[in-house]
């Protein structure tokens, strides 16, 4: 990928009087010229592939060979970001060996950077399960390389979580009739929360938490929910006391629900849950 030149940068002040037509009909002939491949150029882009695979797409973790997700660095491009992200369309450089961070076990055989370039660091840190990160320019988040979802040691966190869910099923029941005693509470907060629990649980809406403004989509779970996210009604298609839904959720997928609600959820709390807080949601006191 090619970045324009200080010069470049200089001369043109706007993009919407350069001429992208060549650029286009260039990338239409590129993609013409993979689609008519013959199946033997084909099967060499396939061989090629399946060595850098076997070269690349696999470490050795207590003993055993294991198979790593994506062994490939993302390419420089324009970021995307998911939903209406306010950073949409900004460049995405392209990261050398001088931002990577390789981590492997002492005895092993430190890969060999590129000729010309060295790593950023190497080190032998046991306690992390990546393989290799660096720091993306955009967001200035931290990426990484990691097993691939059918080694050994990822199968073990699914295990994990499927024994919390076995932990739950015991005491889920005591955690309903809690957050129903808490409706009557004389703390507000302990409403709150009970009747955000409420949700929760009836619905599975994702938890939610606060975000910087302007860093990310304008994305929102239960306990980050605001005033313009909800509506209440004390009658609705023939159905009383309902809660009206209306936000982006995780990856900007709009969530839209109407929820017949029991009468003290509806009456007496959740009003102030949203209203009390305006635009900052109830994050705060979860």
């Amino acid at each position: 990928m090619m970045e324009m030149t200080s010069e470049e940068k200089s001369t043109i002040s706007s993009l919407s009087k350069c001429d992208f037509t060549y650029m286009g009909q260039y990338f239409k002939a590129q993609s013409e010229a993979r689609k008519q491949m013959t199946k033997d150029e084909k099967q060499k882009i396939k061989e090629e592939n399946e060595r850098l695979l076997k070269e690349y797409g696999f470490c050795i973790m207590d003993n055993h060979k294991e198979r790593i997700a994506n062994f490939k660095i993302e390419p420089p491009g324009l970021f995307r970001g998911r939903g209406n992200h306010p950073k949409m369309g900004m460049l995405k450089r392209r990261s050398m060996p001088e931002d990577i961070i390789i981590n492997c076990s002492k005895d092993s055989k430190v890969p060999e950077p590129p000729p010309g370039h060295k790593w950023k660091e190497v080190r032998h840190d046991n306690k992390v399960t990546w393989l290799v990160s660096w720091t993306e320019n955009i967001q200035g988040s931290i990426k990484y390389i990691m097993l691939n979802p059918s080694s050994r040691i990822k199968g073990e966190k699914d295990w994990q979580k499927y024994e919390t869910a076995r932990r739950l099923k015991k005491c889920v029941d005591r955690i309903r009739n809690q957050y129903r005693e808490d409706w009557k509470s004389k703390e507000m907060k302990v409403r709150q929360r009970a009747v955000a629990l409420y949700f929760i649980d009836k619905l599975a809406l994702r938890a939610g938490n606060e975000k910087e403004e302007g860093e990310t989509a304008d994305t929102v779970g239960c306990c980050s929910l605001r005033v313009e996210h909800i509506n209440l009604y004390t009658e609705l298609d023939g159905q009383e006391y309902v809660v009206e839904f209306d936000f982006l959720g995780k990856d900007s997928i709009r969530y839209y629900n109407k929820v017949p609600v029991e009468k003290r959820v509806r009456s007496s709390h959740w009003c102030p849950l949203a209203v009390s807080f305006g635009e900052e949601g109830i994050a705060g006191v979860i």
